[in-house]
Order: structure tokens, then sequence, then C-alpha cells
């Protein structure tokens, strides 16, 4: 089944065990103990997991039992032999693509910040504030300069206040819908 090939000790190199054909190694593995049938090795060594020396186009024991331990179940378990190798190599690949999920994640997110997608928290902040300063505004003047009519349509009178309310409710809703659209507003903040 195998040849022995002796090479020369003083050129510091041992003797290894060859196969000279597939179904050699084939047969070696099953009398081995490993469980695989020979289209699936055959498939195997046709995908390249398995490949020959390339000097003596013969294969080498050492790389046969490493192709055993990579890609074969053992006949009495039904258990690679690095099946917790295989196991760390899977969570490896996980960690390697969650990891490269949050690059992608950052890189977008940065495309975003230089195509003006977003504006800085500050900005923001002071935009909002300033919106709210100058709705205040306005709201403040509207009642100052349509008190006069309110009190006119109610003739003064005290039992016509839900009149009023309704009104100035009115007054309110019409200039917070100024505000609902997208205009610049000049506010100007003086420190008191």
């Amino acid at each position: 089944m195998t040849d022995q090939v002796n090479q020369d000790p003083a050129a510091g190199q041992d003797s290894e065990d060859l196969f000279a054909t597939r179904l050699d190694v084939w047969r070696f593995l099953k009398e081995d103990g490993w469980k695989i049938g020979r289209s699936q090795f055959y498939d195997h060594c046709k995908d390249g997991l398995l490949r020959p020396d390339r000097e003596t186009g013969k294969y080498k024991l050492s790389t046969v039992e490493k192709y055993a331990r990579l890609h074969v179940r053992r006949e009495e378990t039904g258990a690679k032999v690095n099946e917790k190798f295989d196991r760390m190599q899977e969570e490896k690949l996980e960690t390697e693509l969650a990891r490269e999920k949050i690059r992608l994640e950052r890189e977008t997110h940065e495309l975003g910040i230089k195509q003006k997608k977003f504006i800085p928290r500050d900005d923001f902040e002071l935009a909002v504030v300033g919106r709210a300063v100058a709705m205040l505004a306005h709201l403040k003047h509207m009642v100052q300069m349509r008190v006069p009519d309110w009190i006119d349509m109610v003739e003064g009178d005290q039992t016509r206040a839900p009149e009023l309310v309704d009104e100035a409710t009115r007054d309110i809703e019409l200039r917070l819908a100024d505000f609902a659209r997208d205009v610049e507003f000049d506010v100007i903040l003086e420190a008191e």
C-alpha cells in the first residue's frame, strides 16, 4: 500500500511513507478509522483539499493525516478531530463579520457627515432654541396687538370669555403654523 522511501539521513531528511495513488490514500484512511466515502474523498481531492507532493507526485503520510484531521470525521465518534478548532474558526469569522459591520456603519455615518446629511448636535440645539425664542416673541407680539380686538369682540362682557379664548386659540394656532414651515429666523440673544 505504501512505498517506504528512505532518504539520506546525512541530508537531514527523515524517511516518509508515500502513497502512490488516491485509491491507496482512501484505503489507508478507511483502515485507519476515518469515515469517508470514496466519491466524497475524490471530490475533496478535486477541490484541492488533498494534493500530491509536487516533486514526487505521491501523497505524503503527514499531508494525508493533516487532511484527515481537518476534513474527515472519525468512524467511532462521527466527529472531526478538530471540531473544537472549527468552532473557534467559526467564532473568529463571526467576530470578524461583526467588526466589518461596525466599520461599515462607521464609514456610512462618516460619509453622511461629509455629504452634509447630519448636523452637529450643538448646531441643532441652537436652532431649536432659536425657533422657540422666536416663537415666544411672535406670540407675545400677537397678544399685544390682538388684545384690543378681542376685547371689542366680546364687548368687555365676562360671560363671553369662551369666545375670547376660542379667538385667542385660533390666533395662536395661526402663529404656530408659521413655525411649522421651514423658514429661517434671525434671533438675537442679548444678555441682561
